[in-house]
């Protein structure tokens, strides 16, 4: 296909959703981003089940679903098989760079979850989240060219993948707020000097801070909730709003590059809500049966006991508390458990089964049976609070996710009420549901959002669209041919002259995974330390 002159760009604003976008056009924020939205299609992204950074990013960037791809979460593996961190190679699909590359188009890769190494591409690439940072300090083998990583801290001084965050002390000031204007304004110059210097028609450039953000503060944010009107939310809230400008110039740096004729294909993640609860699987597991813990008798069930931990879990530091998790997770007698929780981040639970797990005692043949019990169970867990159910619906690994890779993945995903509830893996927590609706913290949702814009693109708001659709629209868009993928090109959003003369070509191709070639040495023991802890610290751990 002959490639068109014109620039196509990959906006990503990592857990963007519109339950905080509306409010900030209407209070007349982010002016550059809803202008885009409303000269083009835009609407709700369907994230992948469940909505998470991890399997979201990567099915953005690969096209297919995590069953394919291969990953669910931050680790590969779980508890009673731990894998280490993923990083780029561990990915089992190519990627839109590999795609384009192989057609002769260059592309530019900038700040993309999950693309740690940096991948290798004609063009450029600097990672994203995952890179190591080394303490503090400009990180190692974050770019591509290598040479790149001395010409960006030229012109920076520094250079930071990502923020820390403490739950424990930011939802109380605006203290995060400004470390994400910090590290954006960091970004912003090196971005700025990579669109100066480099000449690619094709462009994905991620901006994860409104998901740092919410995490923390959401409801201080969504005029819906509470916490909107206490006295305490107006001056963050105000703040935050500003933040929004900043990322909204930032914006704009990257639309004036892509010029009144380019293609933008905007998207995020996940989307956002209150976190008002989290579900401690392996406790419920526990209590019903499903999972046992070494030397544990009568005496670990007293009220006594979980006043002690209920207690602890206030007064010790999340260090200490983390620690102690993680020693409770060990303490699981895996020759009398049928189900443990998956890893947070993967929001699912997996059967101990025989000839799969390493300690796998369910039986094949009771495989259905036992998920039945805890479907069963699951969808009978009603929060004491409200007298309503916990979850609504429990979906089985084949309902969400096919392909090579999926014998890998949870067998359940418990899917909570409104996603309000966040799936936990505590083993010794005192209750079944930990109660987070005083703090004004947010949770990923399931619609994120999504936009298109160019040349004779008719605007319209309120549809929808698929997060694997990302990647072969932005092919079609840049001219190429799309590999074959679960996504599809958007073509019901895009001017009918167009899609009638140049309709998509969708053929077999013969390409790389998205981390062939990726160079970097493995994590050293303190770089994993590290990172686990950042995620820890975000709760994803």
């Amino acid at each position: 296909m002959d490639t068109p002159s014109v620039r196509t760009l990959m906006l990503g604003l990592d857990g963007m959703t519109f339950s905080v976008l509306d409010p900030a056009f209407e209070a007349g924020h982010m002016p550059r981003f809803k202008a885009l939205l409303d000269r083009g299609v835009s609407g709700k992204l369907t994230s992948t089940v469940p909505p998470y950074t991890p399997p979201g990013w990567t099915s953005i960037f690969t096209g297919v679903n995590p069953g394919k791809h291969g990953i669910f979460g931050f680790t590969l593996g779980h508890v009673q098989k731990s894998l280490g961190l993923v990083r780029l190679e561990k990915v089992a699909a190519p990627a839109i760079w590999n795609a384009a590359n192989a057609q002769g188009t260059k592309i530019g890769l900038f700040n993309i979850p999950m693309t740690y190494p940096a991948p290798v591409v004609d063009g450029f690439s600097v990672s994203g989240m995952l890179t190591p940072e080394g303490g503090g300090e400009t990180p190692d083998n974050f770019t591509y060219p290598p040479e790149l990583a001395a010409e960006i801290v030229g012109k920076t001084g520094s250079y930071e993948i990502d923020i820390e965050v403490d739950y424990a002390q930011d939802w109380k000031s605006t203290d995060i707020i400004e470390r994400l204007s910090r590290n954006l304004a960091k970004k912003r110059t090196a971005l700025k000097y990579l669109l100066d210097t480099s000449d690619v028609p094709l462009l994905f450039a991620v901006l994860e801070a409104p998901d740092r953000l919410m995490h923390v503060h959401y409801k201080y944010i969504d005029p819906r909730e509470e916490h909107y009107n206490r006295p305490e939310a107006k001056a963050i809230r105000e703040r935050a709003w500003e933040f929004f400008d900043e990322m909204d110039e930032m914006i704009a740096d990257l639309l004036d590059w892509a010029g009144d004729d380019g293609w933008v294909l905007s998207m995020s993640d996940h989307g956002f809500g209150p976190k008002d609860k989290s579900v401690n699987i392996n406790v419920a597991l526990r209590e019903w049966g499903f999972l046992s813990v070494k030397g544990a008798g009568a005496v670990t069930k007293s009220q006594g006991v979980r006043k002690v931990a209920r207690r602890a879990k206030k007064l010790l530091p999340k260090s200490v508390w983390q620690k102690a998790k993680g020693a409770a997770q060990q303490s699981i007698d895996w020759s009398s458990t049928k189900a443990f929780s998956a890893p947070i981040p993967q929001q699912g639970i997996y059967i101990n089964l025989e000839g799969r797990e390493e300690q796998g005692i369910v039986p094949q043949s009771d495989y259905e049976a036992v998920r039945d019990e805890i479907i069963a169970k699951l969808t009978s867990l009603i929060d004491p609070d409200d007298g309503k159910p916990v979850v609504d619906h429990v979906y089985k690994r084949e309902d969400v996710v096919n392909g090579s890779q999926a014998p890998f993945a949870p067998d359940l995903y418990p899917v909570c009420r409104e996603y309000s509830y966040e799936l936990s893996d505590g083993l010794y927590s005192p209750s079944v549901l930990d109660d987070y609706r005083s703090l004004p913290r947010g949770f990923h949702h399931m619609d994120g959002v999504f936009g298109v814009a160019g040349p004779g693109i008719e605007a319209r708001r309120g549809e929808r669209a698929n997060l694997l659709d990302m990647m072969p629209t932005a092919l079609y868009l840049a001219g190429l041919k799309v590999p074959e993928v679960d996504g599809e090109v958007l073509t019901r959003y895009l001017p009918p002259e167009m899609v009638a003369g140049r309709p998509p070509v969708i053929e077999a191709m013969d390409l790389p995974n998205a981390g062939e070639g990726s160079q970097a040495e493995a994590y050293t023991a303190e770089e994993e330390a590290a990172i686990e802890e950042s995620l820890k610290n975000l709760g994803y751990l």
